[in-house]
């Protein structure tokens, strides 16, 4: 399905609607997607929605970005999962790795300011090359390896899924330094020699959201794009702010599909004006996203605000994470009985966001994963994301 037949499904009022009232409030509204162009493919409304200032959004005004923050890119990225999910998908990664080098500059004030003016000034779109084939649950590890040279590094290894794998301009990536324990974090261009997109994400859902395998072979790494290298498999502030800003980010995305999703239950129901036992699974429904949204922008603001911090803020982060699966399954239990067979039709927006939306519980951390983490911190023992730890 193109994302243009997404962005066409949204019908005159939806944003009036009794139910947006209550899901839409405290959300920000300055930025907002464009509709697709009709038959646009996945690549190509990525590609107009960077093209539009999306690419700039979360680096600071200073180095000729939009200065947005935390909650603000998150609501932007809601905004788009309601409209195109698989687009939303694809620049969560992006947004997600942009913000987390916004976040290393007001930190540390170094010379990474440089790479994010560059990003400003082209639109260029960054991949997180950080998932691996094999599916660890200790999505801190890395096998792909870096072997240092006179300018830098030679990496080597294999990023899969990797979304934005033909549209991104830059490759955020990570690397073990051979015959160390450190690792780096770092920008390939996507350009590199050495560096091929090879084969599609067989997924069932998110089919526009340009994922694939990036394999690396003996790609050189100037030393001048690496921003971070530090002890391999440690927590520290750079991990924290990484799964603050993607779990932020990720249940806002979602937030917005759930939405989505809401709306065509909304719209069927006083449609045909059958209410009875259907309003009370609405309602359910409604109540469990607007629960979620809240815990969202909350532990947006409280980060940003340094009401929390640390450890702590890395527990709430993959607390949210985890709840937002749960959030999504209650969510269909509830409307499954109201929205009946359209969920399960073909060429139905319904069912499309249905199996789009089963992608939430394939995102890192897992989710055993994530609830052994918060457990650890509240027990007062290390976090771990190395189940054999």
């Amino acid at each position: 399905m193109t994302t243009a037949a997404m962005d066409g499904a949204r019908h005159p009022g939806d944003d009036e609607a009794p139910h947006r009232v209550l899901l839409d409030a405290g959300w920000s509204t300055a930025w907002r997607p464009s509709p697709a162009r009709e038959g646009t493919t996945g690549a190509e409304r990525v590609r107009e929605l960077a093209a539009g200032g999306y690419a700039a959004l979360p680096v600071p005004e200073e180095f000729g970005g939009a200065g947005a923050s935390l909650a603000e890119v998150a609501a932007a990225q809601r905004a788009l999962g309601t409209a195109d999910p698989s687009a939303a998908v694809a620049l969560n990664m992006h947004a997600f790795t942009v913000g987390l080098m916004a976040d290393y500059w007001q930190r540390h004030r170094d010379t990474s300011w440089m790479l994010l003016e560059g990003i400003a000034r082209t639109g260029a779109l960054v991949a997180s090359a950080f998932a691996e084939p094999g599916g660890s649950p200790n999505f801190m590890s890395s096998r792909s390896e870096a072997v240092p040279t006179t300018k830098g590094y030679r990496v080597t290894g294999t990023k899969y899924p990797c979304s934005l794998a033909t549209t991104a301009t830059l490759v955020c990536l990570t690397a073990r330094i051979a015959g160390t324990d450190e690792t780096i974090l770092a920008l390939c261009p996507r350009s590199s020699p050495g560096l091929t997109v090879e084969g599609e994400w067989p997924s069932l859902g998110m089919t526009g959201s340009d994922t694939a395998r990036l394999v690396l072979r003996d790609v050189e790494l100037d030393d001048r794009l690496v921003f971070h290298r530090g002890p391999a498999d440690v927590i520290d502030d750079n991990v924290v702010s990484g799964m603050v800003w993607f779990a932020v980010l990720l249940s806002a995305t979602y937030h917005g599909v759930l939405g989505a999703l809401l709306d065509e239950a909304y719209r069927q129901v006083t449609g045909a004006g059958a209410y009875g036992p259907r309003t009370a699974l609405l309602g359910r429904a409604t109540r469990e996203l607007l629960t979620l949204g809240g815990a969202c922008r909350q532990l947006a603001a409280d980060v940003t605000s340094g009401a929390i911090a640390g450890r702590a803020a890395l527990a709430a982060a993959v607390g949210l994470r985890a709840s937002l699966s749960d959030t999504r399954d209650r969510v269909l239990g509830a409307v499954t009985p109201v929205i009946g067979s359209r969920l399960y039709g073909r060429g139905q927006r319904a069912a499309h966001l249905l199996v789009d939306s089963l992608a939430v519980h394939h995102h890192p951390p897992s989710l055993l994963t994530c609830d052994e983490a918060v457990g650890a911190f509240c027990t007062g023992r290390e976090i771990s994301f190395d189940p054999a730890g």
